[in-house]
């Protein structure tokens, strides 16, 4: 399974479509075990002679979701261009990340594909209506606010609030993908 995802990664139409794009180069894309520096979710060898990405929980017992070792990619494909976790380094991330989303985007509008094709999926196998509920979800269980409030909540004001839960949402995860970096360690 972890071969098979590590593959999934590499034929991943949006990672490709990036790679292409910010011309980056990996050498080999491979494992990193838990026993493997257990601290680390990712390392950037040589500015892409190597990405290792942590594929199994830290127990062995299951595999990490697909979409956050792919953020994990991300963050070690931007280590191809910068060390350290500067400035530079988040805004470049953070651009790798925009570029993922709107590409699949695309790709489930069937806008486009890598190839220039069509494509109906995109690699995100739901409905970017699920997307917003699987945001207000997690903001409604949170949140407080009465049903009747939500359900007068104009379009606009829903989707200002599924956006800001998002935006903190994967502020959070790469805050934590950074803290278990071992590229360009800052003291």
């Amino acid at each position: 399974m972890a071969k098979a995802t590590l593959e999934r990664l590499a034929a991943d139409p949006a990672i490709r479509h990036i790679m292409q794009k910010h011309q980056f180069s990996v050498g080999v894309l491979t494992e990193l075990a838990p026993h493997e520096q257990p601290h680390l979710l990712g390392l950037n060898v040589n500015a892409g002679q190597a990405i290792k990405l942590r594929i199994y929980t830290d127990r062995y017992d299951g595999f990490r979701n697909y979409k956050e070792i792919r953020r994990v990619l991300c963050h070690e494909l931007t280590h191809n261009v910068w060390g350290d976790h500067d400035n530079n380094f988040k805004e470049l991330n953070s651009q790798l990340n925009r570029e993922v989303a709107e590409y699949e985007r695309a790709a489930i509008e069937g806008a486009h594909s890598l190839s220039g094709q069509p494509s109906s999926s995109g690699g995100y196998s739901g409905s970017p209506s699920e997307l917003e509920g699987e945001a207000q979800v997690h903001v409604l269980g949170g949140s407080g606010a009465s049903v009747s409030s939500l359900q007068r909540e104009s379009p606009e004001d829903r989707r200002r609030r599924v956006l800001e839960a998002t935006m903190n949402r994967l502020r959070k995860e790469e805050e934590e993908i950074e803290h278990s970096c071992g590229t360009g360690r800052t003291a």
